[in-house]
C-alpha cells in the first residue's frame, strides 16, 4: 500500500510539473506603456498680419478762396489721395493691433500777377559822336514783369492703432478703432517772387533792356516742419476672401490739432493751425498663418 501511494504522489508531480510556469505567469504584474504624445507643429507667425491701403479726403482744409481779379492768374495742384502700410496682431478673436505709417494729402498752389515797371535794369542808348562815330551807352529802365506767389503743404503719418472686430456675419465683420501717433507736417511758401526777362536790342544795338538781377527775385520765404500729435478714429467692414486674405472698407477721421499749413485766402497766403481729415479708405489685409 505505501508503494502504491508513492506511485500516486510521483505520477501527480509529474502531470503538475509543466503547469507552474504558467500559474507563476498569471501573477507577474502588468507592464504598461505611455503613449507618445501626438506631434503638434508650431505656427511661424501665428496671429501676425501685413495690411495696406488707400484712401481719398473728401473733407479737407485744403479749400482756396480765389479772389476775382482779372489781372491775377491762380492755379493749384493737390492730392487728396492717401495710403498706408504696416503690420498687425490678432491679440484674440476680437482685438487686433497695428503699428503703420502712411502718406498724407498735399497740396502746391501759385499765382501770378503783371507788375507794370516791376524789374529795374537798364536799356541801349545811341548816340552820334564827333565824325559821325556812333557811341553806345546805357540808361537806367524797368520793364514789366511776373511776380508770382507759390505754397505747398505736405505730410507724413506713424500711428498705432487698435480695432474691435464685432462678429462675423456670413464672411462680413463690422468694426471700429481708433489710433494715436506722430504727424509729421510741413509748409513752405515764397511771395513776392519776380521773373525778369531781357529783351534783345534791335539792329542797331539800341533799345532792349538788360536786368540788372538777371536771376530775378527771390521774394520772401517762410516754412515750417514739424512732428505733432495725431489721432483718429474711424469704422468699417472687412470680408474675408480666403482663408489668409481679408479687403475691407472704412471710413476714418483723422486730426493734426497742432500743424500748421498755409491757404489761399482770396489773395492772401495765410497760416492756420489744425489739419482734420475725413477719409473713406479700401484695405488690404494679409494674415501670416
Amino acid at each position: 500500500m505505501t508503494f502504491i501511494s508513492r506511485i500516486a504522489s510521483a505520477l501527480a508531480a509529474i502531470v503538475l510539473l509543466p503547469l507552474q510556469p504558467a500559474l507563476a505567469a498569471d501573477y507577474d504584474p502588468p507592464i504598461y506603456v505611455d503613449q507618445a504624445p501626438d506631434y503638434k507643429p508650431v505656427e511661424v507667425g501665428s496671429g501676425w498680419y501685413l495690411r495696406g491701403d488707400v484712401g481719398y479726403a473728401f473733407s479737407h482744409p485744403f479749400e482756396n478762396q480765389i479772389a476775382n481779379s482779372g489781372a491775377t492768374t491762380f492755379s493749384s495742384d493737390s492730392s487728396l489721395f492717401t495710403g498706408s502700410v504696416g503690420v498687425g496682431y490678432h491679440v484674440n478673436d476680437f482685438l487686433r493691433v497695428e503699428l503703420n505709417g502712411g502718406i498724407l494729402p498735399t497740396n502746391k498752389f501759385d499765382d501770378y500777377a503783371v507788375v507794370p515797371n516791376g524789374c529795374a535794369g537798364h536799356t541801349n542808348t545811341l548816340t552820334i559822336g564827333p565824325g559821325g562815330t556812333i557811341i553806345i551807352g546805357t540808361a537806367a529802365a524797368t520793364e514789366d514783369c511776373q511776380a508770382s506767389n507759390s505754397a505747398k503743404n505736405i505730410g507724413y503719418s506713424i500711428m498705432a492703432n487698435g480695432y474691435v472686430d464685432l462678429g462675423t456675419y456670413v464672411g462680413f465683420t463690422p468694426y471700429i478703432g481708433g489710433g494715436l501717433g506722430l504727424a509729421y507736417n510741413k509748409y513752405y511758401k515764397t511771395q513776392g517772387e519776380r521773373k525778369c526777362v531781357a529783351v534783345s536790342p534791335d539792329s542797331s544795338g539800341a533799345g532792349g533792356f538788360t536786368c540788372d538781377d538777371p536771376a530775378g527775385y527771390g521774394g520772401l520765404e517762410d516754412s515750417e516742419a514739424k512732428f505733432n500729435l495725431a489721432y483718429s478714429i474711424g469704422g468699417g467692414l472687412s470680408y474675408q476672401v480666403s482663408k489668409n486674405v481679408s479687403l475691407d472698407v472704412g471710413y476714418e477721421f483723422f486730426s493734426v490739432p497742432s500743424a500748421k499749413y498755409v491757404a489761399y485766402d482770396a489773395g492772401a497766403f495765410n497760416i492756420h493751425k489744425g489739419i482734420n481729415y475725413q477719409t473713406v479708405k479700401l484695405g488690404f489685409r494679409y494674415d501670416l498663418w
